[in-house]
């Protein structure tokens, strides 16, 4: 396990401390999904119109006739035309076109019902001077009786998803709204969406000049398609297209664009997150829940890693949504601090689509360039199945050096990966979706830089062969959706995930050498080389039900229950190495340590629709958990630190416990432009076992909970120029769990600690004041800290008042973007970004150890680019100005010298071409 779990049970104290094997690769599910993809899209790409245009003409008739004979379940809420328009669009999957002009402004008064898509515009316009014809494609005309003088039918147009088009005759915008994924453009939570190129769909080459208002954002917080808008929820969306763009492939690159969330890593660079200050430091049950399409990913025991985030590259999301505070009612465990959410696209029926993009990329310091390639191709095969495919590689460069070994980018990464989805909908009441996505990352060593050694910037000392890091993602999902009958709906999620990794880290620094009388590598060995080298695979299942029914227009019950279950295999291996060739030339430790999660959970939700404007959502969730953990130790370290003979076999320990979540949500929509809500909400991470230990601290810890109380506000205002999210909020954690270490042999463990709160302000706004330029940003203060110290019993130190580990009191963000007609159907962009991290303090010390500070940190990154029709040229510098901020390291860890930074100054150019046909 990452944990340290053998190492760290080794007495430190009695070594004098620093101051401040590549796994074969085999033909596999990843190569033969991602590389392979990558050629067979390509073909695909070349081949374009062919059969699938052909057939496409068929069966457009057939389904011009299914529009218009079949019902489906509307569910619009009162407010804007406009609005209820998109959202109609993308319950039925009707294509309707209109001026904007036209229908901005008009109220409506919702409408919900087993209804055609032809009945519900009706009733949507009712009442107003607008009229409802179709064309001889299906689509849905929504316009004023009479056209202004010299307006082209608008049945003659060729209209395309999502974009402005110009009909012959006039300049009039006309609008087409039509089954969709929405994405956002912007980070803030503000209401802007549109086609993007992965869809298939070129984006606009340019913006009309009446079109300078702020588009919607879908999301699916609550586990169901809504505005962003209309969710009493905290979210932030980001566009994935945006993340590819400009080459923010890993959340250490884009994490500080999101309200309250903070970053830090393990020691091999993996992500380690926390919302709103909710951490305790590295090696601990997970504070924010993870899923990949709502299916849950990862381990949720720090026996398997399961602190450690699922780094996925956004080659095929359609965006990344973080929810802020507990979400542990529909989430469940682990969601104690947030969830964050990883979307895909889904398969289209629409068309036959594509999109590849192509890029090289510099980083300061660097060994080599950087490469990336990314290619989708969506396949309708009939008018109710289509699938999907995606290929990506990457190589991002090694910019460290180990001068020692003579070596230079010794932190160079390679990730390749694919997803294959497929999509069938044979009614507008029954819909199938199955995924499988992998990933693989392949890193040759840690990127770990050694602070006053005598060794110059962005260079370490690590010994041969260490600090390499193999990884296998592997995420696999089924979702059925099925209406029941009248305006009940069911919901299956089944999903199996596996998370398998290998590494190795040097701890020559801690268990290399030592004083005479003492047992260490060289007094054993001869050399003094200490690799430690760990595997661990967690394979989960999971399984939820969920079943949603409306009583009338009064109230809208969701239930359901969820299982999960996890197989953790585990190991270590502590070797004798030579340090300059890497040679093994013995074995001081071996460690087996498997251990099984299971949960169990019912959950349910309410909303009451008191009147048209005031809704309350109650919700409660009860979960049991089991973990169950072993561990056989063998090798000529185990007589001295384990004071028993090799092997040490150590009986299983289990750990049962339950937990009970809410929620309660009142919200009130003062106007359609306007949400103002309050939410009481809880959350938990599970206890667990702490293994064997070899009698080291207590076999098992307690969960641990949190209590939100939170007020928020979210709208637009300006004639939907400006939008705006507020939210003010008090945590209250108690029985906190937190890594200690036992002074009488060094070994670590978790145990429950005292009491702890978090309290902020955050708010976003976005606007758009003219046209093509955008402008967002955001800004956060968060109060994270003890409210009671740590027992006295506690061999960590924690005083009230000391801030939580990795929590910055402030933190904000700005971005700006102007995009520009150039002529002759060329259009270019220009826009910037800029991240403020605040002071953070480390994992808490020891009575030998104080806790490192980090201090904060601006980061900036800019783009520019060019556009015609479907081509998009873009150049962007992250890091503009080549900061050397810390992120994890110093103080409280194996070597107190070793720092991990944010990248330093990359610049990078891509290209991207993409269809729809």
């Amino acid at each position: 396990m990452r944990s340290r779990q053998a190492a760290d049970r080794i007495p430190r104290e009695n070594y004098p401390m620093p101051t401040c094997s590549e796994i074969p690769r085999s033909t596999d599910l990843s190569q033969l999904i991602s590389r392979s993809s990558i050629a067979l899209i390509a073909a695909l790409l070349l081949a374009k119109a062919g059969a699938v245009e052909a057939g496409q003409s068929a069966r457009e008739g057939v389904r011009v006739a299914q529009l218009a004979s079949a019902t489906y379940a509307i569910d619009i809420p009162s407010g804007d035309l406009a609005n209820a328009l998109e959202t109609l669009a993308r319950q039925t999957g009707a294509n309707l076109v209109y001026r904007p002009e036209q229908v901005t402004g008009i109220k409506t008064t919702g409408l919900k019902g087993e209804l055609t898509a032809t009945e519900a515009v009706s009733r949507l316009i009712k009442g107003t001077s607008l009229t409802l014809s179709t064309n001889a494609a299906g689509a849905l005309l929504i316009a004023e009786p009479k056209p202004s003088a010299g307006l082209t039918a608008p049945q003659d147009a060729n209209l395309t998803s999502g974009q402005q088009v110009a009909l012959a005759g006039d300049e009039t915008d006309f609008r087409v709204a039509q089954e969709s994924r929405a994405e956002a453009t912007a980070v803030t939570g503000a209401q802007s969406s549109g086609p993007s190129a992965r869809d298939g769909v070129p984006p606009a080459g340019g913006n009309s000049a009446r079109t300078s208002v702020l588009e919607e954002v879908v999301v699916t917080a609550q586990k169901r398609e809504e505005r962003l808008q209309d969710v009493p929820v905290p979210v932030t969306a980001i566009s994935a297209q945006t993340l590819v763009d400009t080459n923010q492939l890993r959340l250490q690159d884009y994490f500080s664009s999101v309200p309250g969330l903070s970053l830090n890593t393990d020691d091999f660079g993996t992500p380690l997150l926390s919302i709103r200050g909710l951490s305790t430091g590295a090696y601990t049950n997970p504070t924010v829940g993870v899923s990949v399409d709502d299916v849950p990913f990862g381990s949720s025991s720090a026996l398997a890693a399961g602190q450690e985030v699922p780094d996925l590259d956004p080659s095929d999301l359609a965006r990344v949504e973080v929810l802020r505070g507990p979400q542990g009612t529909l989430y469940g465990a682990s969601s104690l601090g947030g969830l964050l959410k990883y979307v895909t696209v889904d398969p289209s029926m629409q068309g036959f689509s594509g999109y590849v993009q192509v890029g090289l990329n510099s980083v300061y310091n660097e060994a080599q360039l950087g490469y990336n390639v990314r290619t989708a191709a969506n396949v309708p095969v009939s008018d109710d199945f289509a699938i999907r495919l995606s290929g990506f590689d990457r190589e991002d460069p090694g910019y460290i050096d180990n001068p020692v070994l003579g070596l230079k980018g010794v932190n160079k990464e390679a990730v390749y990966g694919g997803r294959l989805s497929a999509l069938w909908k044979p009614s507008a009441n029954l819909s199938l979706k199955i995924s499988a996505l992998v990933q693989r990352t392949s890193i040759d060593g840690s990127s770990y830089v050694d602070v006053g050694t005598g060794l110059g910037a962005l260079q370490q000392s690590d010994i041969a062969d260490t600090g390499w890091f193999r990884q296998t993602l592997q995420a696999y999902s089924a979702i059925l959706n099925a209406k029941l009958g009248g305006d009940v709906s069911l919901t299956s999620v089944t999903g199996y995930n596996i998370n398998a990794y290998s590494d190795s880290y040097d701890y020559t620094p801690i268990l290399g050498t030592c004083p005479a009388g003492f047992v260490c590598t060289e007094s054993l060995f001869g050399v003094s080389g200490t690799p430690v080298v760990q595997n661990q695979t967690t394979r989960k299942l999971t399984q939820e039900v969920r079943l949603n029914v409306p009583f009338g227009q009064t109230v809208d019950w969701l239930f359901g229950g969820f299982f999960d279950h996890e197989d953790s295999p585990g190991g270590e291996d502590i070797f004798a190495s030579v340090p300059t060739t890497g040679v093994i030339v013995g074995q001081s430790l071996h460690v087996l340590s498997p251990s099984t999660f299971q949960e169990y959970a019912a959950f349910t939700d309410l909303t009451f629709h008191v009147t048209d404007r005031f809704d309350v959502q109650l919700g409660g969730r009860e979960s049991w958990d089991r973990q169950i953990s072993s561990e056989i130790i063998t090798g000529p370290f185990v007589p001295s630190f384990y004071a028993t003979p090799s092997p040490a076999v150590y009986p299983r320990v289990e750990s049962d416990q339950s937990a009970f979540t809410y929620l309660l949500t009142p919200s009130w929509r003062v106007s359609p432009d306007l949400l103002v809500y309050a939410r009481i909400a809880s959350g938990f991470r599970p206890g667990g076992s702490n293994g064997s230990l070899g009698g080291v601290g207590p076999p098992t810890y307690g969960p641990d909970t949190t209590h939100n109380y939170e007020v928020g506000a979210k709208g637009n205002v300006l004639d939907h120029v400006l939008s705006f999210d507020a939210s003010v909020y008090y945590i209250d954690w108690k029985n906190i769990q937190i890594n200690l270490t036992d002074p009488r042999n060094g070994g670590g463990y978790i145990g429950n600690g005292s009491r702890a709160k978090s309290e902020g302000v955050e708010l976003s706004v976005e606007a758009r004041p003219f046209s093509g330029f955008v402008v967002s940003a955001w800004v956060a203060e968060n109060n994270a800290v003890l409210t009671e110290a740590f027992p006295s019993t506690s061999p960590a130190v924690g005083n009230e008042g000391d801030r939580l580990p990795f929590s910055s009191k402030i933190s904000a963000h700005a971005a700006i973007q102007q995009s520009f007609p150039l002529g002759s159907g060329w259009s270019g962009y220009v826009g910037g970004a800029a991240s403020y991290v605040g002071n953070r303090e480390g994992n808490f010390g020891t009575p030998y150890s104080a806790r490192q500070g980090f201090p904060g940190y601006a980061k900036t990154d800019v783009h520019v680019g060019i556009k015609r029709d479907a081509w998009t040229l873009n150049f962007f510098v992250n890091n503009l100005t080549d900061r050397r901020a810390p992120l994890y390291g110093g103080l409280g860890t194996f070597n107190p010298a070793a720092f991990q930074f944010i990248q330093p100054r990359m610049i990078g150019l891509s290209i991207a071409d993409s269809f729809a046909k």
